[in-house]
């Protein structure tokens, strides 16, 4: 079973890895830590006398530069602008494309003094900080008007604006991923979404600004926030300290300072913000009243655990189950180090272990997470079965095409398909004692489409769904927030948000951790299916050249 070898190889990866077996207990840095100083990028100033060609081509070169100034303070990149366009150029406020530094970017001369610059665009960034990846081949162009000041060309930008185009030599230098923060519904956990900034010393503002936003669609209904609606920052900046505190001032509303939303402010905000280097504490203040008072929590909070929170998933399944024709045997990661010699163990015999005999005609195989239940699709794809231990427990009929099956963390089997010709996502109670019939989770934005496999993040929160249109074309990853009723049961998935671009024919996913999944995908059509590592956010990496190639 894909899903299966997936998460094993995973494991005997790390068993490869030769990491001591034991070590003394020393303290280190929070897992998240920026510590590596930023690297500058340092650009020249406009050549006297140079063409409107290459002022054009030197000016997307600086924009790379554009929180660096020169020895006037002066940003180098507005030195390439006519005055009219010095308020048009928004590096962070417009949308970022990262270009191949590979292919070489043309520069066309156009009638009335403008030129047109063509890049291979292979990802863009909005404003919001979202980053996607774009299929090969995509081009993007820039006409720019041209002027002369004082003897000296210059660039007269268009008037809806421009950000930047980053090549990706200078894409990691410039930009980052950074995780903010929203309060799981009824409980006290926190749920990352990741997006990307410029690196610096605005970077903690940054982050605040971006917490300060509503909760991103995909997590509609999964997620809320402790910060009210329309609060704003009451000053330009966060003001870090020398000792490392972050002071973050808001606006002023009654429900600011609501007790009841206290807590989860001063949660969000500090796992938030303490991934910008130097910042290893934070204050909540309201403008005009002061620090935020929190019931039971230290002065200098340290930790989420000072606040009740955590980011903590559930722990990740240690067993699994091995299949040779109709016989299963459970393996532990320790069997999979193939860094030593497995132990000898005898052959597995049927019915070992409490483990039930599966004929052949039943396939991709999936195990609980307390490994007491297994489930498996007929060949057919239209018969569900489980087996509790050795029983037998059959499913009635409820639907045709049935993807591989799939437990999440709350003991709930997750499968989907067709019913009566629509697109269907159905759950299982995988832990009551007799079977129930199955409960629908709506997914109105698969109408039209035919699921091809899906898998519950180990949290329980996101959904990953791999589509396709009924003619096999059109192949997608969605991640999508899985909302729940009172008791905890899946209802519905909230808004996609598209991943794994520009992968294409995918063909089963797993989860690793709550923030990044393996995808079985062709990155062409001609090519063999083989996996990829995707991070929520980050895409498969297409913008570090060199490690993934879809020219």
């Amino acid at each position: 079973m894909v899903r299966l070898l997936a998460a094993l190889v995973s494991v005997a990866v790390l068993g490869a890895c030769g990491l001591p077996a034991s070590s003394d207990v020393q303290p280190g840095r929070r897992v998240g830590d920026n510590v590596a100083p930023r690297a500058r990028v340092v650009v020249n100033p406009p050549a006297p006398g140079a063409p409107p060609e290459v002022i054009a081509r030197d000016f997307i070169r600086a924009g790379a530069a554009f929180q660096e100034v020169d020895e006037k303070q002066q940003v180098v990149g507005r030195a390439f602008l006519a005055p009219g366009s010095v308020d048009r150029w928004r590096p962070t406020a417009l949308p970022t494309w990262v270009y191949d530094t590979r292919t070489q970017m043309t520069i066309a001369r156009l009638r009335g003094n403008q030129v047109r610059l063509t890049v291979a665009v292979v990802a863009t960034i909005d404003e919001s900080g979202r980053y996607s990846e774009l299929a090969p081949g995509t081009l993007r162009s820039l006409d720019l008007g041209m002027t002369q000041v004082e003897g000296q060309w210059r660039i007269q930008l268009p008037e809806a604006g421009f950000g930047l185009w980053l090549n990706t030599d200078d894409f990691d230098q410039v930009l980052a991923p950074y995780r903010v923060h929203y309060i799981l519904s009824n409980q006290r956990r926190l749920v990352a979404d990741v997006r990307w900034f410029p690196t610096g010393p605005r970077v903690a503002t940054a982050l605040a600004r971006a917490q300060l936003g509503a909760v991103p669609s995909y997590l509609n209904g999964v997620v809320d926030s402790g910060v009210p609606e329309g609060t704003r920052l009451a000053v330009d900046a966060v003001n870090v300290d020398a000792l490392g505190v972050a002071t973050v001032t808001l606006t002023n509303s009654a429900e600011t300072i609501d007790p009841a939303r206290r807590r989860a402010i001063w949660a969000q905000f500090f796992a938030t913000l303490t991934q910008a280097p130097g910042v290893s504490s934070i204050s909540v203040e309201v403008q005009g009243i002061g620090r935020i008072p929190v019931s039971n929590v230290p002065n200098t909070v340290t930790s989420l655990g000072d606040l009740g929170y955590s980011t903590d998933a559930p722990p990740a399944p240690t067993t699994g189950l091995k299949r040779a024709n109709d016989v299963l045997e459970r393996v532990t990661p320790a069997e999979l180090d193939e860094g030593s010699p497995a132990p000898p163990t005898a052959k597995p015999t049927k019915a070992a272990d409490g483990l039930p005999q599966i004929s052949t005609g039943y396939v991709d195989l999936a195990l609980s997470a307390d490994g007491g239940d297994i489930a498996a699709v007929a060949a057919s794809r239209a018969e569900l079965v489980r087996w509790r231990g050795t029983a037998r427990i059959p499913e009635a009929a409820f639907g045709e095409s049935l993807t591989n099956p799939s437990y999440a963390v709350d003991g709930r089997l997750w499968i989907a398909g067709t019913a009566q010709a629509h697109t269907r996502v159905w759950t299982f109670d995988a832990v009551a004692p007799q079977p129930g019939p199955p409960t629908v989770v709506r997914a109105d934005w698969l109408e039209g489409r035919r699921v091809v496999n899906l898998a519950v993040s180990p949290d329980g929160t996101r959904a990953a769904v791999l589509s396709r249109l009924p003619n096999d074309t059109d192949f997608r990853m969605d991640v999508a927030g899985v909302v729940r009723a009172s008791n905890g049961q899946a209802t519905t998935l909230a808004a996609p948000y598209r991943q794994g671009e520009p992968l294409t024919r995918f063909v089963d996913v797993t989860w690793l951790d709550s923030m990044s999944l393996v995808v079985l995908a062709q990155d062409k059509q001609e090519d063999p299916l083989r996996p990829f590592k995707v991070d929520l956010g980050q895409g498969v990496g297409l913008r570090r050249v060199g490690q993934l190639d879809l020219d």
